[in-house]
């Protein structure tokens, strides 16, 4: 294959929609550099169809990004400040004013001065409205706002590797130490510029937000706000597959013809089906769903009622089992139910800085957000397949409401609920679900059982992702794997579905669960202001966070294990003496 001098590195499909989506700063191999927004793009790849995520995000259909080796993602640089690698120049300056496309292909960013490589400068700013700028050298540099119009440079004493040793100076004599350069305080007063580099053509927003320093590296740079939906029956039936493929013919013809144009529609495309089946599911995907919690709703009932036949009508995408639970784990959960076949389409919203968004908090319910363009013909949004497998845990509904009731809980559970409420609000989140001790518990459980699993299953922990199925009528998780393009199905997370495997999987989490190597620290936390975690850490409880879908918050392992002082929260207690023999 010859050299392409247009690549300027690579990225996998699955990685733009979690990781490095637009917005979002990539290091590629000559340079830094932002991804454009999907207005930007000129050719998408494989079309995904989900009707259930298309009538919730108010788009037609879904596309993976294009994987054709060439060309397929567009990027402007970023951050735009550079630095020669020159020792004895040493030149700050705005790549943007020297820029020859050409030049750039080949040898990437060059000095102005000595036309030696430079690279990108590490700092930059960000704000809370999901803006991002260049670090404001001229204002650091000479302590303030100055007419100065001398050229930059930056230097090493080096003496350290630290900050404190890094210097930038201007030709007028003004210089800085870097001491401090990603300390919020010391950008009192310096507003938000408002821009966003990922679409180079909109002007700057007016942002009264305060800017805040950072690295171009750092993990509160970019969040991924995404939403994924498991592929349920009736959903995978191939009637609604084609719905959505003449989805717009089917809204033109109504809106010329009327139901007449909807029967003339009928017999061009949907001949081999029913008039009443064509009705039903074009009324159903007519019909917008407006919350994500319906989607939710949508696939615990499936999940649990596998066994009706009018579930089972497609197993291309998804097919459950399930074995009996023995008496002394009906206490606990009502069934385990292995999902041999799933398949999850996840598909990229937006994104946030600074903080991760809320997982299940509808997009116009966190003003911070920053939401792609859906384009004008068609509405799209960038998506990405996740084929694979998982295991279904559904608790016993009756039981979590006795332990919810006990004193102990009671008191425990409001905290949980006012801290997540308290976190929310600071944010400008709106709160849908008023989220309990319960949800801490399933997710606690979660984490924990991830851990084990990786361990024994094949796949890492971070490949093996949770959804937490929350709610008056839900009560259940689902751990299945998570990546699309890398490990696929294994077949080793249902081969641990069996009870015997199950049971054992619990005992080991409950052992790790019980002590912490951050003890008596770790245990003695409960939740507090904005701090919605309790006995939680990364020793114990918390996983990566492209696993966890609620940002490693809610957590607290006090309300699975039985820990000193807080016996009585425990939800397992019992069974942990059981499985672990120890006396509580």
């Amino acid at each position: 294959m010859a050299f392409d001098n247009n690549k300027l590195g690579e990225l996998r499909p699955n990685q733009i929609i979690t990781t490095f989506g637009p917005g979002s700063v990539v290091d590629a191999v000559k340079d830094s550099v932002t991804i454009l927004d999907i207005s930007y793009w000129k050719q998408k790849g494989q079309k995904i169809i989900d009707g259930r995520l298309a009538s919730y995000l108010g788009v037609d259909c879904f596309y993976m990004p294009r994987t054709s080796f060439s060309g397929d993602v567009p990027v402007v640089t970023f951050p735009y400040w550079h630095v020669c690698s020159n020792l004895k120049c040493g030149k700050l300056f705005d790549a943007r004013k020297y820029f020859d496309l050409d030049k750039y292909l080949k040898y990437g960013v060059t000095c102005p001065e000595c036309h030696r490589p430079a690279y990108p400068s590490r700092f930059i700013t960000i704000c809370e409205d999901g803006h991002m700028s260049d670090f404001p050298w001229k204002w650091w540099v000479h302590r303030g706002e100055s007419d100065c119009n001398g050229t930059l440079k930056m230097y090493s004493t080096g003496n350290t590797s630290t900050l404190a040793d890094m210097w930038g100076e201007c030709s007028c004599g003004a210089k800085r130490s870097m001491s401090g350069a990603t300390q919020r305080d010391n950008f009192d007063g310096v507003a938000c510029p408002g821009h966003h580099p990922f679409r180079p053509n909109v002007k700057n927003h007016k942002c009264n937000k305060p800017i805040i320093p950072s690295q171009r590296g750092a993990s509160n740079v970019y969040l991924a706000v995404s939403r994924s939906a498991i592929s349920i029956p009736p959903w995978i039936n191939p009637l609604y597959n084609l719905i959505d493929e003449h989805l717009r013919d089917i809204e033109l013809a109504k809106q010329l013809m009327g139901d007449d144009g909807i029967t003339k529609i009928y017999e061009m495309y949907f001949s081999a089906y029913s008039r009443d089946e064509f009705n039903d599911a074009l009324e159903r995907r007519m019909s917008n769903i407006k919350e994500f919690t319906e989607i939710k709703q949508m696939e615990y009932n499936a999940i649990t009622h596998h066994n009706d036949p009018a579930y089972e009508s497609n197993k291309k995408h998804f097919k459950a089992e399930e074995d009996t639970l023995p008496r002394f784990l009906q206490k606990y959960f009502s069934r385990i139910i292995r999902v041999t076949r799933l398949r999850e389409v996840r598909v990229l919203l937006g994104f946030t800085r600074v903080d991760a968004p809320d997982p299940d908090a509808d997009a116009d319910e966190q003003p911070n957000v920053v939401a792609l363009s859906k384009g004008k013909q068609e509405r799209w949004l960038p998506a990405a397949e996740v084929n694979g497998e998982g295991i279904f845990i559904e608790f016993n509904k009756d039981t979590l409401a006795a332990w919810l009731n006990s004193p102990a809980v009671k008191g425990l559970s409001e905290k949980c609920s006012d801290s997540y409420r308290e976190f929310c609000e600071s944010k400008g989140w709106t709160i849908t679900v008023v989220r309990n001790a319960v949800y801490v518990l399933m997710h606690t459980f979660a984490h924990l059982m991830i851990k084990q699993m990786s361990m024994s299953s094949g796949y890492s922990s971070s490949a093996i992702r949770e959804r937490i199925y929350f709610g008056d009528k839900m009560a259940g998780i689902l751990l299945y794997t998570g990546s699309s393009d890398k490990e696929g199905s294994l077949g080793g997370l249902v081969e641990l579905g069996n009870i015997d495997q199950m049971t054992n999987l619990m005992r080991d989490a409950f052992q790790e669960a019980l002590v912490c190597t951050n003890d008596p620290e770790c245990m003695s936390n409960l939740p507090a202001g904005k701090n919605s975690n309790g006995a939680a850490c990364h020793s114990c409880c918390m996983i990566s966070e492209t696993a966890c879908e609620n940002g490693n918050r809610m957590l607290d392992r006090g309300l699975v294990v039985p820990i000193p002082g807080r016996e009585e929260c425990s939800y397992f207690k019992e069974l942990v003496g059981d499985l672990c023999q120890v006396e509580i």
